[in-house]
C-alpha cells in the first residue's frame, strides 16, 4: 500500500498557515480605504462638537445642527455596514484552508 504524506507550511510559533489570496487582501483593504475615507467628516463634526467659544453662538449651531446630524447618520450606518462585512471576512480569513505542499 502506498501512502502519500502531505506536508504543512508552518510559521516560527509551529501553526499551520493559512491560505490567503490577493484578493481577500485586496478586498479587506478596501473596506480599510472606505472607513478611512470618512476622517475628513470625522474631523468637521468633531470641530462642531467641541466648538468651546464663549459667549455661545446659538444661531450658529441651530445652522449648522442638520448639516452634522446628517453627516453623522450616513457615517453611523455606512460605519456600520462596513464593519459587518470586515467582521464577515476576517471570520473567512480565519476558516481558510492551510497550505499544503
Amino acid at each position: 500500500m502506498n501512502t502519500i504524506k502531505q506536508l504543512t507550511i508552518k510559521n516560527d510559533r509551529n501553526q499551520p498557515i493559512k491560505s490567503i489570496s490577493h484578493q481577500d487582501i485586496y478586498s479587506l483593504h478596501d473596506l480599510l480605504e472606505q472607513l478611512n475615507s470618512w476622517q475628513n467628516a470625522l474631523n468637521l463634526l468633531n470641530d462642531f462638537f467641541s466648538d468651546k467659544q464663549r459667549p455661545v453662538n446659538k444661531k450658529k449651531i441651530a445652522s449648522n445642527y442638520y448639516a452634522c446630524s446628517q453627516i453623522f447618520s450616513i457615517f453611523h450606518n455606512d460605519f456600520t455596514q462596513t464593519l459587518t462585512k470586515m467582521e464577515q471576512q476576517i471570520t473567512e480569513l480565519r476558516q481558510k484552508e492551510k497550505v499544503r505542499y
